[in-house]
């Protein structure tokens, strides 16, 4: 386990918990075991399974670490639930349930303010190729780390579109097995975005496609609901 990660533990405690105990009733419904002890379950998985082999990015300096590590929190939740006859599409669905919850406890005016960002396509195009610098400048520090690219036009018909080049998330995904879980994390997105009531719309998947993860912004066309999971819903998105 790189020292970064080691040091991190007590933190990384405390996000998982913050974020499961959001659904801690659906857990202990879905396994039948008290909440207490499926964290504890839940923790031992990501710790010793994920966590030990996860790839340093840039660590606190770069906001994709926080991408990796919190995202491989819904797969050590995945695993230890499949223990318990649970299926990957029903974990889909708690993740969903859990981000969904997350996001609409932000206070009204301030998920009112990241509306009004995330509408704002010059402004996003400013914010997001410093971004792009930024993290090609780390990319050549720490290959493997996120690269992005801000469109600019952006798509037709869209106020901004954005690449995702490279995602450690997939990566690790494609290395260790755990290409299943991709479409549901990739899934969170529409969740987020639909909590803060943005439309997204995606067609292609770095873990899917190989090529890319775009997110395309359409203020004022209709939100995309997060489940069933929007790759299931035959409108050719992801």
């Amino acid at each position: 386990m790189h020292e970064y990660y080691r040091k991190s533990i007590p933190k990384l405690k405390k996000t998982m918990d913050g974020y499961l105990k959001l659904i801690d009733k659906e857990l202990e419904k879905a396994a039948g075991k008290s909440y207490g002890q499926l964290l504890q379950e839940i923790w031992d998985c990501y710790e010793k399974e994920l966590l030990e082999h996860f790839p340093y990015i840039g660590g606190d300096k770069v906001s994709g670490t926080g991408n990796l590590t919190g995202a491989y929190m819904f797969v050590a939740m995945g695993e230890v639930l499949k223990r318990y006859g649970v299926s990957l599409e029903e974990a889909g669905r708690l993740m969903v349930i859990c981000y969904e919850r997350k996001f609409r406890s932000m206070p009204g005016i301030a998920r009112k303010i990241a509306g009004k960002v995330f509408s704002n396509g010059r402004l996003l195009r400013m914010m997001y190729k410093k971004k792009d610098r930024t993290n090609a400048e780390n990319a050549r520090k720490y290959p493997g780390s996120f690269e992005t690219k801000t469109l600019d036009p952006p798509k037709a018909g869209y106020v901004f579109s954005y690449h995702n080049l490279v995602c450690p998330l997939a990566d690790f995904a494609k290395r260790y097995g755990y290409d299943a879980y991709m479409p549901y994390l990739c899934n969170l997105d529409y969740a987020m975005f639909g909590a803060l009531g943005v439309p997204l719309y995606r067609e292609h998947t770095c873990a899917e496609d190989g090529d890319y993860c775009d997110f395309n912004l359409k203020p004022g066309a209709p939100v995309m609901k997060a489940w069933p999971p929007v790759f299931k819903q035959g409108k050719g998105y992801k």
